[in-house]
């Protein structure tokens, strides 16, 4: 009987000790910065330029930023992945300028060099301030599309909410992080633990742009379902592509070709 005892504590004590390393250890597994800035050369050999945005609790981050080939051309709004940096993007820029599109890519507090620690609140702060950056330079909301990857989904879903644009192009997305915690840690009390939630699946039901939706049917790390679901909760116009023994990474797939005929079919006349 006090051998059961000692085990039922131990048990307990083992449960709670889990609870307190989820709860303040959670961004550590949340956002993995890569290491060190923009490398050396990199702007003039992409020809793109850095830029400041002044984020309110934040400071002065930087982005990357190519400018539109013209003054009527779309611009598309880049918000990375939480294992990636805005510079690493290459692929995109290169498909960008060839389509005839502008981009500003979106850097994270705590990434690439710039101030401050990625969490929620600043990350979709730095998500807003981007697009009003674009704003100002004169570039009006029908010009904007908005292209969120993997975490950077969530940010363009609340700015998508916060905004208007003429698209949002989501790929790889999840429903909220409350969602995918829940699927990961059946056994924890998720709801509560999380600090940094993200729940696109209340944003995007009063979101009426246009939707695009890829995710790749062998993606290991967000299940399709969870960017199926999110799908199904928008209103309005919407695509979902599924690409076939598509991973996580999607842009060396079928990817690029959903993105250029979405954004020729949605771009507004100026």
């Amino acid at each position: 009987m006090k051998l059961l005892l000692w085990v039922s504590i131990g048990a307990i004590g083992l449960y709670f000790a889990a609870l307190l390393f989820v709860y303040f250890a959670q961004r550590s597994f949340m956002y993995f910065p890569p290491r060190g800035s923009v490398p050396d050369g990199f702007l003039s050999e992409h020809n793109v330029q850095i830029i400041p945005i002044e984020v309110e609790g934040v400071g002065r981050l930087k982005s990357i930023y190519m400018p539109p080939p013209g003054d009527s051309a779309p611009v598309i709004l880049l918000i990375h992945g939480n294992g990636s940096a805005a510079h690493q993007y290459t692929a995109h820029f290169e498909a960008f300028r060839r389509w005839g599109v502008g981009c500003l890519a979106v850097e994270y507090p705590g990434y690439a060099g710039n101030p401050g620690k990625p969490n929620e609140r600043d990350i979709l702060r730095t998500a807003l301030a981007n697009y009003d950056a674009l704003i100002e330079k004169g570039i009006n909301p029908e010009r904007i599309f908005l292209y969120g990857d993997s975490l950077g989904a969530a940010s363009a879903v609340y700015v998508a909410h916060e905004r208007e644009t003429s698209g949002l192009i989501l790929s790889a997305p999840f429903l909220s992080m409350q969602a995918m915690a829940r699927k990961q840690m059946p056994w924890l009390p998720t709801s509560l633990l999380l600090k940094d939630k993200y729940r696109s699946d209340l944003k995007i039901t009063a979101v009426d742009e246009p939707l695009l939706v890829l995710h790749g049917d062998a993606d290991t790390v967000i299940p399709y379902s969870q960017g199926k679901a999110l799908f199904d909760l928008h209103p309005g116009d919407k695509k979902f592509a599924l690409i076939k023994n598509g991973q996580h990474n999607l842009w060396n797939a079928e990817a690029p070709e959903h993105v250029r005929a979405f954004i020729k079919t949605y771009a507004r006349p100026q």
